[in-house]
């Protein structure tokens, strides 16, 4: 425990200046967050106390969730942080391994025995990282996953709103490209990256039989209630309906991006949001012909292979209704 404290200290530490304002800054603006954080981990430790006791008890000691970027990974998150039990806590990691979305066994340093756990990931499927949580007693895993025009279109608005630095994943440069352009190139990244990756994860259900539930998020947005009592299910957690409808109010998407990400510096991790409120098919609206037609071309054998459309007349029909 002092070896874990000192750990936790030394990172605090070493953050830089502008870690320190930022968490000035979100406690000023928010002065009450600052004691829902410390409320949280108090109430973290007493539950782990609990646990610990026998006082209560759940099947599986973690959830995992691995999500394809913007396809409402922190949705489901906020929505498993409010299980009573189960708390994020902090996960070290070499810089260089999260930041590609793969895994390390550090990441369960503070991962409790007998307590309960929460992780949110966009982990790559490679058979290193599934080894690392495997070992570390992960027993199943919830990959959350999205029609790949819309996780494209999101992922425009996200580097529209907070351009990426050179090397970071899935960079896209669009500060001198059109709307048209730079959607495009979320397309091409979309085939590149997302395509791969939910492929992969697929191939590793198939070899582990019930390790995996796939969260679509169409069905997520669209009846939330059911796909997350599925989820709950999947995990083998009972909980009331009314505990289940008031997990699902508290956390829908509200407020501004900046604002939320603002504030997730101060936040328990296991509640803090950092998206916009999403929507299903949102690329009817924003896609141009030329879009319609560049997606079809690179994705249409991708989104008829994953059920999202059954021929490849959608991209017919989306020209003409934009004509």
């Amino acid at each position: 425990m002092f070896y874990k404290t000192q750990k936790i200290i030394s990172v605090l530490a070493n953050k830089d200046i502008a870690w320190w304002q930022s968490f000035a800054k979100a406690t000023v603006h928010n002065p009450t967050a600052l004691a829902h954080r410390l409320y949280y981990n108090i109430k973290r430790c007493l539950y782990d106390l609990a646990a610990r006791l026998g006082i209560y008890k759940y099947k599986y000691n973690i959830i995992f969730l691995a999500g394809m970027p913007l396809s409402a990974t922190t949705w489901v998150k906020n929505m498993f942080g409010r299980v009573p039990g189960y708390f994020t806590r902090y996960s070290p990691m070499p810089y260089d391994v999260c930041v590609k979305q793969d895994f390390s066994e550090s990441a369960f340093m503070f991962t409790p025995k007998h307590g309960y756990t929460l992780f949110k990931t966009h982990l790559n499927p490679t058979p290193n990282n599934l080894n690392i949580i495997l070992n570390n007693n992960v027993k199943k895993i919830i990959v959350t996953h999205r029609d790949f025009r819309d996780a494209a279109l999101a992922h425009y608005h996200r580097i529209k709103k907070f351009p990426h630095l050179p090397g970071a994943v899935h960079y896209a440069d669009i500060t001198k490209s059109t709307k048209e352009e730079a959607i495009n190139e979320s397309i091409r990244i979309a085939l590149e990256h997302y395509v791969p990756w939910i492929d992969g994860w697929m191939d590793i259900a198939k070899e582990h039989k019930d390790l995996v539930y796939f969260c679509e998020f169409k069905n997520l947005r669209n009846n939330p209630k059911a796909e997350y009592k599925k989820m709950l299910d999947f995990y083998e957690i009972k909980i009331s309906d009314q505990k289940i409808d008031s997990i699902i109010e508290a956390s829908k998407g509200k407020g501004e991006v900046q604002d939320n990400l603002n504030k997730a510096v101060i936040q328990p991790w296991a509640l803090a949001s950092n998206f916009r409120s999403g929507k299903t098919d949102g690329w009817k609206d924003e896609f141009t012909e030329e879009n319609i037609k560049y997606c079809e071309k690179i994705l249409g054998k991708d989104l008829i292979r994953h059920g999202y459309e059954k021929d490849n007349n959608w991209a017919k029909l989306a020209v003409k209704s934009i004509a």
